[in-house]
């Protein structure tokens, strides 16, 4: 069967329960050809098994439960292939509808209510475009970093598109980064779908504490488990940087997303240096002072960049070496 075939059926699944004024549209497409039947068959079972696998037990009571799969296992969708599987990430058509575009500027933490009771919570220096119906609420992060809390509503999937990835969610909290080199999705509640947009269908469910790594150029992501290192990662949503044996080079990355005049590194046999700490985004300094007193650094301040070097050795005339 044609992908393009499989890929309209799931479409259809997607825009289920339909409207009045689509129901004709949709009897036509059926009556068009015998394979259509089929191939909403396989979309509906194919969505039931994402939204089952990422609904807690409790939520879905009322139906059999099934089968305890092993956290981070990937699943296929049976008979689907490429076009099915993008078609329930939701890619069909929805970049092109209308939505709010949402931005924050160099330094700017913003906290944004979704009409559905969604939250999401976004990063500095970060886009993204809500898009939220009757049938489905979806996001298009652009760039930059979002923690989204989402309101429970089995029938409207929660989904994240961030370029080389997709996320599926229903009632959870999860956070995606978006960078040029790829996507890193962590959850910190519940449980999520994740998968690369051009799989064949493959994917992979995350339960919180866990992430997923894709790297652009990569088929699969790199996952594993880290629940503190999740949320030292997310301290920024209070204000905060939070570092854990982290290096010097990486917390100066860090803080060089917040703040407008960078903290430069001079001097290389510092950039390993290990840190411990929790500093505030919008105080570079008190991280400044830190280092100076710590790692004995010298900070020259300038007017465009704040350089960092480490203090030289003074032989016994007290000349620099």
């Amino acid at each position: 069967m044609s992908d393009s075939v499989e890929a309209a059926a799931a479409a259809w699944a997607l825009r289920h329960p339909l409207q009045e004024s689509e129901r004709g549209q949709f009897e036509d497409w059926l009556a068009r050809d015998p394979r259509h039947a089929g191939a909403l068959l396989r979309a509906q079972a194919g969505l039931s098994v994402i939204d089952r696998a990422i609904v807690p037990d409790h939520a879905v009571a009322h139906t059999p439960a099934l089968p305890r799969r092993q956290t981070n296992r990937r699943w296929v969708l049976a008979g689907a292939g490429s076009a099915i599987a993008a078609a329930i990430a939701g890619l069909i058509g929805w970049q092109r509808w209308s939505g709010e575009e949402v931005t924050t500027k160099r330094g700017e933490i913003r906290r944004f209510p979704l009409a559905d009771g969604s939250v999401a919570t976004i990063d500095t220096d970060s886009a993204l475009r809500v898009v939220l119906d009757s049938q489905s609420r979806r996001i298009a992060l652009q760039q930059g970093q979002a923690w989204f809390q989402v309101a429970k509503e089995r029938q409207r999937p929660f989904v994240v598109d961030a370029g080389i990835a997709q996320v599926r969610a229903v009632g959870t909290a999860f956070a995606v980064r978006r960078t040029d080199t790829g996507v890193q999705v962590a959850v910190t509640e519940g449980t999520v779908a994740v998968w690369p947009t051009d799989a064949s269908g493959a994917m992979i469910i995350l339960e919180a504490g866990h992430f997923a790594t894709f790297v652009r150029g990569q088929s699969a992501p790199i996952t594993g488990t880290a629940p503190a290192a999740i949320q030292r990662s997310l301290a920024w949503r209070d204000g905060e940087i939070a570092l854990e044996n982290e290096t010097l080079g990486y917390a100066i990355g860090e803080f060089n997303r917040y703040n407008r005049r960078p903290i430069v590194l001079t001097d290389d046999s510092l950039k390993d240096e290990r840190l411990v700490g929790l500093f505030q985004i919008d105080n570079p300094d008190e991280f400044i002072a830190m280092l100076s007193a710590s790692l004995d650094v010298v900070a020259t301040v300038t007017p465009h960049d704040v350089r960092l070097r480490r203090k030289k050795a003074r032989d016994d005339d007290g000349n620099a070496q």
